[in-house]
């Protein structure tokens, strides 16, 4: 992976090849990738947009932040591979993740280009997200994986949110809180 300036990377990742940084993201990514590989499942075109300082900013453990975001991410992978039923699914199959700071917070969406997430299991995401109690499986007992990510991120006071993406596809933001600036004594 090439850095596109100081402190961003931006790659187009394939699952043949790995990536040149030791980041947890692009580390994902190539495991996830790689996987599909041994699989015998054809390649997918990911694309990692991530500020290494956020995934440096990120409060919570990495091991337990990689519990959150790669079933995300092997979601969005399988979801980009799937064939919309509605016949919405954009031609281009991709994933695509990125991240911005969000203040006293790190927002990291997993976009893929798959069907769309059914409005029960947004709503279920988005209003835990929001601070509303729901229910710890998701409605019509979809997403039992979707479940069990929401639970790991609340175990690092991270929430959930889903949108389904106006081109086709879902969205799925994962906000986890930032490290907090050390202030040095003079």
């Amino acid at each position: 992976m090439t850095p596109s300036f100081q402190h961003h990377r931006s790659a187009l990742l394939h699952p043949q090849h790995a990536p040149h940084s030791q980041g947890l993201l692009a580390t994902i990514l190539a495991d996830c990738a790689r996987n599909r590989r041994e699989q015998g499942r054809p390649p997918l075109p990911a694309t990692l947009d991530v500020a290494t300082h956020h995934e440096q900013a990120l409060a919570a453990d990495p091991a337990l932040v990689r519990r959150v975001l790669e079933p995300l991410i092997r979601r969005a992978m399988e979801s980009a591979s799937e064939a919309d039923p509605n016949g919405d699914s954009p031609v281009v199959r991709e994933v695509v993740v990125t991240s911005i700071d969000v203040g006293s917070a790190i927002e990291i969406e997993v976009a893929d280009s798959g069907p769309a997430l059914p409005a029960s299991v947004r709503r279920w995401l988005n209003e835990t997200a929001n601070g509303i109690h729901a229910p710890s499986i998701t409605p019509d007992g979809a997403g039992l994986a979707l479940a069990a990510v929401r639970a790991a991120a609340a175990r690092i006071d991270g929430t959930l949110s889903a949108a389904n993406c106006p081109e086709g596809g879902v969205a799925i933001t994962v906000r986890l809180p930032r490290r907090q600036a050390q202030r040095l004594a003079a």
